[in-house]
């Protein structure tokens, strides 16, 4: 499906097998190499791996669009469609691939980013992907993207720890304060009084070994530590567990994963599924078993996570979304993300936009 507007020729792809025919993914890789700020969510493995597991769980149908404004410069969004039952009506909502789980939702560049005029984009992509859905709401828009009066400021908190110039873990924690030093320091021996404390990040090789304790080890501690929890527990959501599962198999293998764990006399306390993207590496979700939690296994794990880091020479630890304490104490540098979101100019969008507009006059009441 082919449409222009504001000076911008769309191509939707809206089935996938069209999303993952070698002419598209040639076209995807292409775009990734090229693109500076690209970030692992916007991999084609990735994006599968969701889309084949969690996504086909909720019905996610996509509406992945290859755009290309006046001068020839191109911008690919992995978008899809996913059916949200509310208490009045069902609506179809235009998100980002992976969402929830995807840390970033930002367009994928095959030009410098700052040349593109974005306001002129996202109301270009709004008027050509027209009804197909009743709204779009991308929420984790880094501000290099987001201009114009469909984007708004201030969605959510992105820390970024540079590791740059850093030769070990003490030099990562020199910056930070010296009640965060002193807490690493005495939980870290308060675990080797224990026994024999050890870190190991499996990437490449030992695929099988981590899928075997992703499966046997991290999946009963962290249902155990979140089901009872007002939360809930996310592997119970349809889909989440074999998305997590094929990220382990699959990523690590591949190495665009990893997975780690701490030790304490060969048993696992703690455990990190992480992802991998040039010289970059993704906090992404974490578990540890709770009998040992008044030791904080997260904080040690995470500690020795980024001495490992620093010596691969990792540039960037990226925390991705909430600015919890735990990675403030590390002193990142905080980005402040964006939204972007619109109703559809159609008379679903607009009742919607209707209702929207009032619930939240409602609840500010």
């Amino acid at each position: 499906m082919n449409a222009q507007a504001d000076g911008w020729r769309f191509e939707w792809r809206d089935s996938w097998d069209d999303v993952w025919s070698e002419p598209f993914l040639a076209q995807w890789r292409q775009l990734l190499s090229e693109d500076r700020w690209a970030t692992v969510y916007q991999d084609p493995r990735v994006v599968r791996a969701w889309a084949e597991t969690h996504g086909a769980a909720v019905g996610a149908t996509p509406m992945f669009g290859w755009a290309t404004d006046g001068a020839g410069r191109q911008v690919l969004v992995t978008w899809c469609i996913v059916t949200q039952r509310g208490r009045v009506a069902s609506r179809r909502s235009l998100i980002h691939a992976g969402d929830p789980f995807f840390g970033y939702h930002n367009p994928l560049v095959g030009s410098d980013a700052s040349a593109i005029d974005w306001g002129g984009f996202w109301s270009a992509a709004r008027k050509t992907a027209g009804a197909a859905a009743d709204q779009a709401i991308f929420r984790l828009v880094h501000p290099r993207y987001a201009a114009g009066r469909l984007a708004t400021a201030g969605s959510e908190r992105s820390p970024v720890l540079s590791l740059a110039g850093f030769h070990s873990l003490d030099d990562a924690l020199a910056p930070c304060s010296a009640k965060h030093r002193g807490d690493v320091g005495r939980q870290s021996r308060h675990l080797s009084a224990r026994g024999a404390l050890a870190f190991q990040s499996v990437r490449g090789e030992g695929a099988g070994q981590a899928t075997r304790d992703f499966r046997d080890r991290f999946v009963p501690a962290y249902a155990q530590h979140w089901r009872h929890r007002r939360e809930g527990c996310m592997l119970d959501r349809p889909g989440v567990l074999a998305f997590l599962d094929r990220v382990v198999s699959e990523g690590v293998a591949g190495g665009w994963a990893h997975y780690a764990t701490l030790s304490v006399d060969g048993e696992p306390i703690a455990w990190h599924i992480g992802l991998n993207f040039r010289d970059a590496i993704y906090w992404w979700v974490p578990a540890h078993e709770a009998r040992w939690q008044e030791f904080s296994p997260g904080k040690i794990l995470l500690a020795r996570a980024i001495a490992h880091a620093i010596g691969d020479s990792v540039s960037d630890l990226h925390f991705l979304t909430g600015a919890q304490q735990y990675k403030l104490q590390w002193r990142p540098d905080v980005v402040e993300l964006s939204a972007v979101q619109w109703h559809a100019s159609s008379p679903r969008g607009a009742a919607f936009a209707w209702y929207d507009a009032g619930h939240r006059l409602t609840s500010r009441a």
